[in-house]
């Protein structure tokens, strides 16, 4: 199982503990690790080639830490930061480099991007707002905590999640606190937050670790709903980690959700309410196409669930404890990558593994990211890489 890092609300920014499969005290604390190892690849016929358009360095990626730099891809750029505030700006058809600069500083959440700005986070709680024509930085905030995901941009309105449970709207174009949303959170939490993810131009939906989720207008700021994702139980704090980490899905009027020690939920997102629940474990995330969702789950099984009726349709068990990404849905096609740095394509009607390529040596932790018929994947060691199926 991937090691999660677990944090306590006091040491928020610097305390942390790994979680690893059943055996997470004694490999802590120096006794046998007892973890579960990953499963071995076993041969497969490929009937899809993966095949890669490009490749980029764009500096040292997550330089072994758990942080969630996910690129921001539009229809003629790719912008990327790493962790140590190197944000580079590439052509999307050719890897070539439009610009790159070196904020150095070490960057925990990132890249926001929208309205002709980019942003990322840092790990004194301080956001940094760029030109996204030219890498100049705009300006700078310091937040009550820092910033573990993608933040949003919506016309004039920045939108921030950080660490201690607030969702910040500023101005996009100074910084200015327009409002703030404060949920909290528990004692325990894994390290890490679900990017925000916007309902039209009105809404935001966010994902908290005490496994509820939040609908609030994006210009004022205020609660329109608020569903449990999933319930804390046991009565241990470890027990009760109900984290909202991976990334949520919005389909039309439907929120998909995936907690973990929680449940896979599909939420009405113009009342809150739970339209069905399924128990499961997640912090990878969700993706999903125009019938199933599919999700990663804590011990990297891959799920297919009927969107509509909560239904599981297939799970494909041939790569547990690979430490998967969040899955890719393209085409006919589901794409994951693994600690190794393989890339495995599935089949998106039975979950059949059809297809692998080894990419890299560094493995991946971003989820992959899908632009028409294009899959961009972010490698832990700094790699972009612009893969299609052939």
């Amino acid at each position: 199982m991937i090691a999660k890092r677990i944090i306590g609300i006091a040491a928020l920014s610097f305390m942390s503990l790994y979680l690893s499969g059943c055996g997470w005290t004694d490999s802590f604390f120096g006794g046998e690790d007892n973890s579960i190892p990953p499963t071995e690849l076993q041969d497969i016929t490929s009937s899809v080639q993966v095949g890669t358009t490009w490749t980029k360095d764009v500096g040292v990626g997550l330089d072994e830490a758990f942080v969630d730099l996910q690129p921001a891809i539009t229809d003629i750029e790719a912008f990327t930061v790493d962790r140590e505030g190197q944000v580079t700006s590439l052509d999307l058809a050719t890897g070539a480099v439009n610009w790159q600069i070196e904020l150095e500083m070490v960057i925990t959440g990132g890249v926001g991007h929208g309205e002709g700005i980019l942003v990322v986070g840092n790990n004194r709680g301080e956001i940094i707002v760029m030109d996204d024509s030219n890498g100049a930085v705009l300006w700078k905030k310091e937040l009550s905590s820092v910033m573990l995901s993608s933040p949003l941009v919506q016309d004039d309105t920045l939108i921030v999640r950080t660490g201690d449970g607030r969702i910040f709207g500023l101005s996009a174009e100074n910084g200015s606190q327009l409002w703030v949303y404060d949920r909290g959170v528990p004692v325990l939490t894994l390290r890490g937050n679900s990017s925000p993810v916007l309902g039209g131009k009105e809404l935001v939906f966010t994902g908290f670790d005490s496994g509820k989720v939040a609908a609030v207008g994006v210009q004022h700021g205020r609660l329109l709903w608020e569903a449990n994702a999933a319930v804390p139980r046991g009565r241990s704090d470890l027990e009760r980690l109900v984290d909202i980490d991976g990334s949520m899905v919005l389909v039309g009027r439907v929120l998909y959700v995936a907690t973990y020690q929680g449940r896979v939920v599909a939420i009405d997102a113009l009342e809150g309410e739970i339209l069905w629940a399924k128990e499961m474990s997640s912090y990878a995330g969700i993706s999903a196409d125009e019938r199933h969702i599919y999700v990663t789950d804590s011990d990297s099984n891959l799920w297919a669930v009927d969107r509509v009726s909560g239904d599981m349709l297939w799970k494909q068990d041939k790569l547990a404890y690979r430490q998967l990404t969040a899955p890719a849905s393209v085409g006919d096609y589901i794409l994951v990558g693994d600690f190794e740095g393989y890339v495995h394509i599935l089949s998106r009607l039975d979950g059949e593994i059809v297809g692998r390529e080894k990419i890299n040596s560094n493995g991946f932790h971003v989820q992959p990211q899908v632009s028409g018929d294009t899959v961009y994947i972010y490698g832990n060691g700094g790699t972009l890489a612009a893969l299609r199926l052939n």
